[in-house]
C-alpha cells in the first residue's frame, strides 16, 4: 500500500490537476471545458471515497476503543458498588473528566454527520478552504491526507 502515518493510516499527497489540451484546442472550447469539469468531478468523488474509507477504518478502531472504555467503566462501577458506603473518600476526582467532555463532543459530531447536519463555516461567517465542511461543536482545522 504505502507508508503509514500516525494511527496507522496511509499517507497520501495533496491532489493536483494537470490538464493537457491539444494545440488546436483553446480553453474556451466547450469540449475542453466539459472534459475539465468531468475530471474535476471524478477527482472530487475519489477524494470523497478516500475520506469514507478512512472514516470506516477509524470507526472500526473507535468501536474497539469505546468497547474497552465501556468495560472499564462497568468494572469500576461494580467495584464501587461492592464497596458500598466503605469506598475511599479521597477519590474526589470525577471519572472521565476532560476525556468525558471530548467523548461527548465526538458523539455529537458523529450524530450530526449521520443526520446530515453539516454546517459550512461560510454559513457561520468564517472563511475556509474550498470543499471543507465544519460540524457544529466539532474540532476543525485538521484534515487527513487525500489520494487522487
Amino acid at each position: 500500500m504505502g507508508s503509514r502515518g500516525p494511527g496507522g493510516l496511509p499517507l497520501v499527497q495533496a491532489p493536483y490537476t494537470v490538464l493537457l489540451l491539444p494545440l488546436e484546442t483553446s480553453r474556451q472550447d466547450p469540449g475542453a471545458q466539459r472534459f475539465f469539469l468531468w475530471l474535476q468531478r471524478m477527482q472530487a468523488l475519489e477524494r470523497e471515497q478516500d475520506a469514507l474509507w478512512q472514516g470506516l477504518e477509524l470507526l472500526e478502531h473507535s468501536q474497539a476503543w469505546y468497547e474497552g472504555r465501556l468495560r472499564e467503566a462497568q468494572q469500576q462501577q461494580l467495584y464501587l458498588g461492592a464497596l458500598g458506603e466503605n469506598f475511599p473518600t479521597d477519590l474526589h476526582s470525577e471519572p472521565g473528566g476532560p476525556q468525558l467532555a471530548h467523548i461527548q463532543k465526538v458523539n455529537i459530531c458523529l450524530q450530526n454527520l449521520i443526520q446530515g447536519k453539516v454546517v459550512s463555516r461560510q454559513q457561520k461567517g468564517v472563511t475556509q478552504p474550498k470543499g471543507e465542511m465544519a460540524q457544529p461543536g466539532c474540532p476543525s482545522g485538521r484534515r487527513g491526507p487525500t489520494r487522487v
